[in-house]
């Protein structure tokens, strides 16, 4: 089978949204399909290891050079060390508001061009490819995709959404409406990471889930670092969106308070725990962890590559993760989640919104990879239980995921994942 797949974010780029285009185009591959692969640059120019290795697999990826002033120049070398973060706060005021306006319509150019030059990049191209497969964010991916069927160079489209479809500004709600129509009128196929993107944009009649996932390959380039101490530690590794001024930010402080609770009580000693940080939002993390008088045990390893994230998870005895359930924003499932059960750590959700039953505590109670505190649930009891008695497990040196379900977890990994969707792709 003869595959287009088209995603701005593609390896080697040290994004998030660069992984699940690239991990289903290594599989495809690897199951005796052509692969053809149309991407972008990306905004920064930091690479990524793992996806470097992937990227090596493929024999036909073409970089579109989009005109973005917004891309960052290749930073200057600097002395090891932690990543200075911007302070993580609402932006208010209506200089922030008209910054956040003059970024979001750079973006939004910058998307056009992409597209513009992308169209062209099409002609180069030897047809007819069985499917185009277009993986959103950004829009013009999809609407590359839908030139690639009309024209004939294509005879199927897939549609895939990470996110849901959101323009980045309130007078595009009509055109947003009117792209969710011929996205659904004109693709063969509309897959999503989640069911919760797909009931937001209005497509849960015809839309199917296909999942984020890991690639259990990413672990031989990210092994644990040695352990500098006998600590109990607890791994965050993302941002927190606290700069949104909604409801969808994450909080982490359930599971600082009930880690609070056990020192206080001396099931854990202070100077035994560490709380270790990766990501470019370390003032949010210190201001919550501070919240529960806890800010001393923070390891700010600040901006990291994603192998050394990686490896940052592998050493840790908890994974720490949080996200949101709201009604109108529910069942989320972020890449992070899956990322983590490859690292086989035991995972603490605190989920945040007026929803209980989020899709993340369906994934952790499925395989049996963790525990999720959901707010509206108030189930905060439950979580200081289930930390305790992992702390428990901790100290007398047994395993501390004995719950896990290894069948359940492979079910998410991205060599299944791949498989799923090129039965999709046999029957179209």
């Amino acid at each position: 089978m003869r595959i287009l797949i088209i995603s701005y974010y593609f390896a080697p780029q040290n994004a998030i949204g660069a992984v699940r285009p690239t991990k289903l185009a290594k599989y495809l591959s690897r199951l005796g399909h052509e692969v053809t692969v149309i991407c972008g640059p990306g905004l920064k120019e930091r690479r990524d290891p793992t996806l470097e290795r992937d990227l090596r697999e493929l024999a036909d990826v073409r970089v579109v050079f989009e005109w973005n002033p917004l891309r960052r120049p290749r930073p200057k070398a600097s002395a090891p060390g932690p990543a200075a973060s911007a302070p993580s706060v609402p932006r208010t005021g209506w200089k922030h508001a008209l910054a956040d306006a003059a970024y979001r319509w750079l973006r939004w150019q910058a998307d056009g061009s992409f597209r513009r030059r992308a169209l062209k990049a099409l002609h180069a191209l030897q047809g007819p490819y069985d499917v185009v497969f277009s993986s959103y964010a950004p829009l013009s991916v999809h609407e590359v995709a839908r030139q690639a069927k009309r024209r004939g160079l294509a005879r199927r489209w897939v549609a895939d959404f990470r996110d849901e479809l959101n323009l980045p500004f309130f007078w595009q709600k009509g055109k947003q409406a009117r792209c969710l129509r011929w996205i659904r009128r004109e693709a063969d196929v509309l897959c999503a990471a989640s069911q919760g993107v797909l009931d937001m944009m209005g497509f849960s009649d015809v839309g199917r889930v296909l999942t984020n996932g890991f690639d259990p390959e990413d672990l031989p380039l990210a092994q644990a670092a040695q352990p500098k101490d006998s600590a109990f530690r607890l791994a965050y590794c993302g941002g927190l969106y606290a700069w949104r001024t909604d409801s969808a930010s994450r909080d982490l402080t359930p599971a600082f308070r009930a880690l609070a609770a056990l020192i206080k009580r001396g099931v854990l000693a202070r100077e035994s725990v560490r709380l270790a940080y990766a990501g470019g939002e370390s003032a949010a993390f210190r201001r919550q962890a501070a919240a529960c008088g806890l800010e001393e045990l923070v390891e700010d390893h600040g901006m990291v590559p994603r192998n050394a994230s990686l490896a940052l998870q592998r050493e840790a005895d908890v994974l720490l993760m949080a996200s949101w359930n709201l009604s109108g924003q529910q069942g989320i499932l972020t890449g992070k989640l899956f990322e983590y059960l490859m690292a086989n750590r035991p995972i603490l959700c605190c989920i945040s919104g007026d929803q209980a039953l989020s899709a993340v505590r369906e994934v952790l109670e499925e395989t049996g990879a963790g525990f999720c505190y959901e707010q509206a649930a108030a189930n905060e009891k439950e979580l200081l239980d289930w930390l305790e008695a992992l702390v428990a497990r901790w100290r007398a040196g047994q395993v501390l995921t004995p719950q896990r379900r290894e069948r359940a977890v492979e079910a998410y990994a991205y060599p299944s994942l791949a498989k799923t969707l090129e039965g999709w792709l046999a029957k179209l």
